[in-house]
């Protein structure tokens, strides 16, 4: 089977901005505020639990504690949305920028007419290869797909046929992600142990692209698939939900990320191994706080440095990742539950002799 491979990157035009203090953006003059008190945060969705129900809060949480007045919006993974989501905040004045990028070549020219307005700015969670960014706060993506392949490795099952379901095409996350499993898999594939008998990114990350996905590789191989490797929890459903339809659920490796309740309970019941879980309220906490800096013109005091690509190194503020597994699953809860997975709703439904042990105290 020949390996699939499909990027599908839409086009980005940038509207090129001035210098000086009236900036043209779509051919409309805009002035902007200096000192306005407010610090900006353009994200990708706020449909994915982590960013309503972590990431924002905690941000703005910080920038309030910090003196400022957050305003945030979010471009329901349209690039296009994106562009208008910066220009607008930027029309109202802001004091610094974090720019969830929803594909890296476009947070570029966003963070260039920011730079031209005289904000800085902040990549969150996404890279973009720009040295118009002061700093990228972010997890170790790389790292969070080479423990995925790893723990599929230590489980004895990476060989045979494998399926990656990738996130948004050009989005650094879902490629640095990728990337990493590569460097695990690779090696294998080499030696002739291992073969990707597909390998798609999907915009939005779209759950039923993934289903489809999973149903044609397990078409193709007449069911002979060893595992999933997967870039998030949504993806990983839309992948257990083929995998259950041919009577293979349980049976198969899938990994996800994002640990929700969706992800925890296709661990519990055995339909997936483990998923990867950021501590999103610190990742919204930290760039909070730098991004109240920024807008004070402050030293950021960053010794570690990331290269986004493009010959362009920025400076890097790391944020722990952790996977979870059934083993770990009542710490995490007592820790995020409710306010980002609901304990009650990991439970409801699944079995109590598949529950973990403890799971009972946090009813």
């Amino acid at each position: 089977m020949k390996n699939e491979l499909k990027t599908t990157r839409r086009g980005f035009m940038g509207v090129t901005a001035g210098i000086a203090a009236v900036t043209a953006f779509g051919g409309a003059g805009v002035v902007f505020a200096k000192g306005s008190g407010n610090i900006g945060f353009a994200m990708e969705t706020y449909t994915v639990p982590r960013w309503k129900n972590l990431d924002r809060p905690s941000f703005e949480k910080a920038v309030s504690a910090g003196g400022f007045k957050p305003i945030t919006n979010q471009a329901d993974f349209k690039v296009e949305q994106q562009l208008s989501d910066v220009e607008n905040l930027l029309t109202v004045g802001v004091d610094a920028l974090a720019i969830v990028a929803v594909v890296a070549e476009a947070g570029i020219n966003m963070a260039r007419k920011a730079k031209r307005a005289g904000v800085p700015v902040i990549a969150y969670n996404t890279a973009i290869p720009s040295k118009d960014v002061d700093v990228y706060v972010a997890r170790n993506n790389r790292g969070v797909g080479q423990k995925a392949a790893n723990a599929a490795l230590a489980a004895g099952v990476l060989k045979g046929n494998w399926i990656i379901v990738s996130g948004q095409a050009g989005n650094t996350v879902a490629e640095e992600i990728t990337k990493g499993y590569y460097d695990i898999l690779q090696p294998l594939i080499d030696k002739g142990e291992l073969k990707i008998v597909s390998h798609l990114f999907h915009d939005g990350w779209d759950p039923d692209a993934a289903r489809r996905q999973a149903e044609d590789s397990l078409t193709s191989t007449n069911n002979d698939v060893a595992g999933f490797l997967c870039n998030n929890d949504g993806m990983a459903g839309g992948v257990i939900g083929a995998l259950q339809k041919a009577g293979l659920a349980g049976k198969v490796f899938v990994t996800g990320q994002d640990a929700t309740v969706e992800g925890c309970r296709h661990i519990l019941l055995g339909n997936m191994a483990l998923s990867s879980f950021t501590l999103f309220d610190q990742m919204g906490t930290i760039a909070g706080e730098l991004a109240v800096k920024l807008a004070k013109g402050q030293d950021l005091g960053i010794t570690q440095t990331y290269d986004a690509g493009n010959g362009v190194t920025i400076p890097y503020m790391p944020v722990e990742d952790r996977d979870i597994t059934r083993e770990n699953m009542v710490e995490y809860l007592k820790q995020y539950s409710p306010v980002y997975v609901d304990a009650k709703a990991v439970l409801e439904g699944v079995p109590k002799d598949k529950w973990p042990k403890g799971a009972e105290a946090l009813l």
